[in-house]
């Protein structure tokens, strides 16, 4: 079992914290198992604004989840090297 910071953009965070979304899309860089802990981080700005060369820049919500569930790619159209945590 290992915990996991990971990056977060506003909207699904607020998404995650108001129990809506109830899955993680993420690249398997880390090795995900079932038992992990993610720390989801909010960040200021998004992805998308980062890449354009916005600073990563948390807000200071955060929120732990745990991980009961992976689905691996590649299938149902999820690429190879790709997880769906819940």
């Amino acid at each position: 079992m290992a915990r996991h910071e990971l990056k977060t953009d506003s909207e699904v965070f607020q998404a995650t914290r108001d129990e809506i979304k109830k899955f993680e899309l993420r690249f398997d860089d880390r090795g995900f198992e079932v038992g992990d802990e993610l720390l989801l981080k909010e960040t200021f700005y998004t992805g998308e604004e980062m890449k354009l060369g916005k600073p990563l820049t948390y807000t200071g919500r955060e929120i732990l989840i745990f991980v009961n569930y992976i689905l691996r790619g590649p299938c149902y159209g999820l690429k190879e090297g790709w997880v769906i945590l819940s």
